[in-house]
């Protein structure tokens, strides 16, 4: 006699939400298995790594404090040159700026308030030449420079510091000063572009008026 069929055990049933997340899990043991595999047989060069990645953060982190530490010392003597009334000191100071902490901001700085003091046309080139000077640095060393051989005689020098465009605030100046290298009806042309441009300084402003009025424009 046979047996029913409803007797025999039956073989349980997964749902399919299950079934899959069996399958994931097994999947993420068999990639955790290959990668702690691969870090075992790796393990000497990833050590090695971790120390190289190690010694360069530590480098970074003491190149930065040296860095600051630097800018501070530089900052402390430029302030104190510029605290001194002495002429001769201030220069000793600045120039000390210039010698110790060339990499810094403050040589730049330094450059520019050497300039008045001797040596004029040698400070307001280093600023003119140095990559880390800003564009108005420049602009204002190469004016200062131009108004400076003009005051010696050298207006061909000046005149060729001058041919080259500055920033808008800046125009002003140039336009007066190639003004004093020529003469005549290229004179007024340049007096005449200078009072057109914008202008930051009133003094000047009104002598170049006064110039124009002068030539009867």
């Amino acid at each position: 006699m046979t047996q029913n069929k409803n007797n025999q055990p039956e073989e349980p049933i997964q749902d399919d939400a299950v079934l899959g997340e069996d399958v994931e899990e097994l999947k993420r043991d068999m990639r955790s298995a290959k990668i702690v595999d691969w870090m075992q047989k790796n393990k000497q060069q990833l050590i090695a790594a971790t120390v190289v990645f190690i010694i360069i953060m530590v480098g970074t982190a003491l190149w930065m404090e040296k860095q600051k530490a630097i800018k501070a010392s530089a900052a402390m003597v430029y302030f104190q040159a510029l605290s001194t009334k002495d002429d001769g000191q201030r220069k000793v100071l600045l120039e000390n700026v210039i010698q110790d902490y060339a990499d810094t901001g403050y040589s730049i700085l330094a450059h520019i308030r050497l300039a008045p003091l001797g040596d004029t046309e040698k400070h307001l080139r280093a600023v003119m030449n140095a990559s880390s000077a800003t564009p108005e640095f420049q602009w204002q060393a190469r004016l200062d420079l131009a108004e400076y051989l003009i005051q010696h005689q050298k207006s061909d020098d000046a005149k060729g510091l001058l041919n080259d465009a500055v920033g808008k605030q800046y125009e002003q100046l140039r336009f007066y000063l190639l003004s004093k290298t020529v003469s005549g009806d290229e004179k007024i042309k340049y007096l005449q572009k200078a009072l057109d441009a914008i202008s930051n300084d009133d003094v000047l402003k009104a002598n170049i008026e006064a110039q124009l009025a002068q030539a009867g424009v």
